[in-house]
């Protein structure tokens, strides 16, 4: 999708540019406009550019040492979180056969498709840490080009809010100009509601398309189970938009009472739509792995045999206090 943006809905050498650039990309030698381009492809968030995404956190350090020891903290935390979800699921029989995963009642599934999702989410955050540690301790790579991978959770307060400023924005880029495209296309005017819920049912629908290729990697026999999740994304947040609305003319304030019932309403829309999409992926995955969601040699053992271990004795003191 994004070579599609990049090839056939803007012109990058005129529509881009770096902070640090003087003159115009098209203008540079062939060389200079291959490494020029190289950057723009590695940038999705377009750190460092004209275009950077917005509300991006992690950005200030008071040095270069500060930076490294802060991310290897933040990649020290996500590891061992990491390991607890991967000793869990395991160890948990549900993760050894897509029927008994599927027979499970939907609140004791909370705890099995959370565990799925927070290895998923600690594997970025991790890779990303440790990578700019290693790039800005060995090289001349400026701190603030390493924001973190993932925004500030207590940003999320609204569904919107979640999609567009906590969860990574590697998509935007891309998605924008699809949105933008469509709402011309069908004449909406920049700055109407139109022209607003047009790009964004566009960025979930592309969005939706885009993840297709993770449900092929998955189970190739199961295309499209991830796409109805991306559609409801865009459904809550125009509802959710209309009751915000409705609040305002009503005279409600953004309170810290307004923000902790939006954190209890954003953690409940994805516990009703996330827990029926983990399940759907994690039985394609059982299905088509045989058997074997988190293939052991896909992760080394690290912290998860400590874990077991230490499991281990644990019950083995039980059960000889039981005799």
């Amino acid at each position: 999708m994004d070579a599609i943006h990049l090839t056939l809905l803007v012109q990058p050498l005129h529509t881009f540019r770096h902070q640090k650039q003087t003159g115009s990309a098209h203008e540079l030698p062939w060389s200079k406009r291959f490494a020029w381009a190289s950057q723009l492809c590695a940038s999705p968030r377009g750190v460092g550019w004209d275009h950077q995404i917005k509300n991006l956190s992690g950005q200030s350090a008071p040095s270069r040492q500060e930076f490294i020891r802060s991310r290897l903290m933040n990649a020290a935390k996500h590891i061992l979180w990491f390991n607890i979800a991967l000793f869990y699921m395991r160890h948990e029989p549900e993760y050894q056969s897509a029927a008994a995963f599927a027979s499970r009642p939907f609140v004791p599934r909370l705890l099995t498709c959370g565990a799925f999702l927070v290895l998923q989410y600690c594997v970025g955050a991790t890779i990303h840490s440790l990578t700019a540690a290693l790039v800005v301790s060995c090289t001349s790579s400026e701190p603030s080009s390493w924001p973190y991978w993932f925004g500030k959770w207590e940003d999320a307060y609204t569904i919107r809010r979640f999609w567009g400023r906590t969860w990574h924005q590697l998509c935007r880029r891309f998605l924008t100009p699809f949105g933008q495209k469509m709402a011309s296309f069908l004449g909406f005017k920049r700055g109407t509601n139109g022209s607003s819920y047009t790009q964004l049912y566009t960025a979930f629908f592309i969005s939706g398309i885009a993840h297709l290729g993770g449900d092929a990697v998955i189970n190739s026999s199961r295309l499209g189970i991830s796409f109805p999740f991306f559609i409801y994304q865009a459904l809550i947040i125009t509802f959710e938009d209309m009751v915000i609305a409705a609040a305002r003319r009503a005279g409600v304030k953004e309170t810290k009472g307004a923000r902790i019932v939006g954190y209890a309403w954003v953690a409940c829309w994805f516990i009703v739509t996330a827990t029926p999409w983990t399940t759907a992926l994690i039985i394609a995955a059982l299905e088509g792995s045989g058997g074997k969601v988190i293939p052991s040699n896909n992760f080394p053992p690290s912290f998860s045999k400590l874990f077991f271990w230490v499991y281990s004795v644990l019950a083995c003191g039980a059960e000889r206090k039981k005799d």
